[in-house]
């Protein structure tokens, strides 16, 4: 059977869970035990790229020694991984809401709008799996409500996965923000294509570089934008060349719309970075795509026998010598402990959005935006990787606490300087989706606290998110204090 096409219930508490080939992007517990795994060393697989096929779940697992599979974490995956194989044919039904649309998305998984209700049809097969999802959600920014985020096709091919559909992605290690991709902004339809499970290679030329990965992605964004109906192409690489070290490398462009050139001539400039204006013999207009790239890793390593992670990433906007240049960053520490009735991780997480201030000279309004492609890098008007936005400088402090009859409690602190000097150079074309970015320059502190436990056979969330100021964005300001529900359950059919 494959493996990753399906999953069941979740957790000892019989929450239930979106039935998908993979670990879904916003499954908190699955990533909790999954990096808990990796940390201790015990987990032979790749964490940077969500969503996670359970087929390297199940991979990573099976290298791990005696003692690594008699422990909580791998009895947990090992549960989901059982049920994995008898969800063939599943029905999903989720209701939430909030008073207002949550301005700031982390990891987790939380309502899109003042209401969010969704109903899915899921089937399984040894070699395919498909997914059915209606979702009606309502905002003031958007006016389209009935959406299919979440519905997809995919088929295994050999080692490779092939699949059409609109699915959360997140690339990168923070628990925060991704300055890649992210689910800060509704999943963009497309084709993708992958590795099924991430193998080392057999040569011995090559075996250095261990498990690895690598995904590829081509979607459509919206059409009421700058440049109606933008392609967005995307390709990451990943690999684990030692237990402790794994390194993601990510390129994403937006390519072609109405207007302007999408042949194979302008596609292969973009593809292979002939695109920065007259440094590349093209006018400043006439440039064929927006180019966005970098890497990132993560480091696990014990410290005092406690199991800690060093992580960062940087993304460039555009190129210099063939190389991705004005970057910004995020860096991160996490340690995990097992207190009481349950696991704890602790995490301090830093991220800057102006263009090169790390390394270099800052670049203010230039990190997601574009000359020519002026609706900049969003999906209806949601920065497509940082929830934060551009030209913000943040830090957080976040605990998780999970406990061992499945509930789930989180609470995070970040102090954020948003829109640092101002200003709007994002297009927003008539009917579109307007940015959530904060107006001016604005020092904010964010409070949010979250609390998952199980409900009439699902899973309840509750959330909070809390800001000393009123925080004034191109779509108006917004409440000071956000409260959140949903309840999701799935059923076999």
């Amino acid at each position: 059977m494959l493996l990753s096409m399906g999953i069941g219930l979740s957790g000892a508490a019989g929450a239930a869970s979106w039935t998908a080939p993979w670990v879904e992007t916003g499954d908190l517990q699955a990533r909790h035990h999954i990096e808990a795994l990796s940390a201790q060393g015990c987990f032979d697989g790749l964490t940077l790229t969500w969503p996670l096929n359970w087929s390297a779940v199940a991979h990573g697992l099976n290298g791990a020694s005696d003692a690594c599979q008699a422990t909580e974490h791998a009895a947990w995956l090992r549960a989901r991984l059982d049920r994995a194989k008898t969800a063939s044919r599943t029905a999903t039904l989720t209701v939430g809401g909030a008073n207002d649309e949550p301005l700031f998305r982390h990891y987790g998984d939380q309502p899109r709008g003042e209401a969010d209700a969704s109903a899915a049809v899921s089937v399984t097969g040894r070699r395919f799996a498909a997914r059915v999802r209606a979702q009606y959600v309502d905002n003031d920014r958007e006016d389209r409500e009935a959406r299919l985020d979440g519905s997809y096709v995919a088929g295994r091919f050999g080692n490779w996965q092939l699949g059409a559909g609109a699915i959360d992605r997140w690339w990168g290690p923070g628990w925060h923000s991704s300055l890649a991709l992210s689910n800060n902004a509704r999943p963009v339809a497309g084709l993708w294509f992958g590795r099924q499970t991430p193998y080392a290679p057999r040569s011995r030329w090559l075996s250095w570089i261990g498990p690895w990965d690598f995904q590829g992605f081509a979607g459509q964004l919206e059409q009421d934008r700058a440049v109606p109906d933008t392609k967005l192409i995307g390709g990451r690489f990943t690999f684990r060349p030692a237990n402790f070290l794994q390194i993601g490398l990510t390129r994403l462009f937006q390519w072609g719309g109405e207007g302007r050139p999408d042949g194979f001539d302008s596609f292969k400039d973009a593809l292979i970075g002939k695109d920065n204006g007259q440094s590349t013999g093209f006018a400043e207009e006439d440039d064929p795509s927006n180019q966005v790239a970098g890497l990132d890793f993560r480091a696990s390593f014990p410290v005092f026998g406690v199991p800690t992670g060093l992580y960062g990433q940087a993304m460039g906007e555009d190129e210099a010598g063939g190389l991705p240049s004005k970057f910004s960053t995020l860096a991160g520490l996490d340690l995990l402990t097992g207190l009481g009735e349950g696991h704890q991780r602790l995490f301090l997480e830093a991220s800057d959005t102006v263009a090169g201030r790390t390394f270099s000279d800052a670049r203010y309004n230039t990190a997601y935006e574009h000359s020519t492609y002026q609706s900049g890098f969003r999906y209806y008007g949601r920065n497509l990787a940082t929830t934060f936005e551009g030209d913000a400088r943040t830090l957080t402090l976040g605990l998780q606490q999970f406990f061992r009859n499945g509930w789930v409690a989180t609470a995070a602190l970040t102090n954020a300087t948003l829109n640092a000097e101002g200003g709007k150079r994002a297009v927003v074309a008539e009917g579109g989706a307007e940015i959530l970015q904060a107006v001016d320059e604005q020092d904010v502190v964010v409070a949010e606290l979250r609390l998952e436990h199980g409900l009439l056979g699902g899973r309840m969330t509750w959330a909070l998110a809390a800001s000393d100021d009123p925080i004034d964005t191109f779509d108006g300001e917004r409440e000071r204090v956000t409260a959140m529900a949903q309840w999701q359950r799935s059923f076999a059919w």
